[in-house]
């Protein structure tokens, strides 16, 4: 398992204050501590399980827990703790659902992905980009992996997190990590191949 040690982020410097009046009891200067983070955590969230409500639910667990844990934060990346525990709230999420038979069973993390080919003719990745339709084409290809993949992907790619603060988040080996992304990056890339999105294979 990977070292769970905190590391810096950037970010933290700007909420050192409010930080420590939070974590002396002042609910004033969590809630806006919280307010920085909490459009960005919901997004993330939101976009593991899938659903607007339980998105909410899983936020505001985590808002809760942190601050009834704040006195145990040991310092580093707060923004990075505060992921940490949304991430894994919003996994188990996706579990439970499965197990109610509410969502098919996800691939295996050690089924094979092959990396396919671009079309011949489509729209370019730019063009796509700019296009409503391909915000759903990639949500679509984020449920058709598992959790913990998408996971992965959604920290490096939209949240901007480097691969030694995902394996923390997510406890574990860095390797691991890339492994995780590469295989969400290509399941991803595949979806957009099958919808005519022309690209570099490289």
């Amino acid at each position: 398992m990977a070292d769970t040690k905190p590391i810096v982020h950037q970010g933290d410097a700007e909420a050192g204050d409010l930080l420590r009046r939070a974590r002396d009891g002042d609910p004033r200067a969590f809630e806006q501590l919280a307010r920085q983070s909490e459009r960005a955590l919901y997004g993330h969230v939101l976009r593991i399980v899938a659903n607007s409500a339980d998105a909410e639910d899983v936020v505001q667990d985590a808002f809760v827990s942190v601050w009834r844990s704040l006195g145990a934060f040991q310092g580093g990346s707060f923004r990075a703790w505060v992921f940490r525990i949304a991430t894994n709230r919003a996994i188990d999420v996706i579990r439970a659902r499965r197990r109610r038979g509410e969502l098919p069973l996800e691939p295996s993390e050690d089924d094979e992905v092959e990396w396919a080919e671009p079309a011949a003719s489509g729209p370019g990745l730019a063009e796509l980009a700019g296009q409503s339709e391909a915000v759903s084409i990639v949500e679509q290809a984020l449920g058709t992996i598992p959790a913990e993949q998408r996971a992965a992907l959604l920290l490096r790619d939209v949240e901007g997190f480097a691969y030694e603060e995902i394996a923390r988040i997510m406890a574990v080996e860095v390797g691991t990590v890339k492994s995780r992304i590469h295989r969400a990056r290509v399941a991803v890339r595949n979806v957009l191949v099958q919808r005519g999105w022309q690209g570099a294979a490289g």
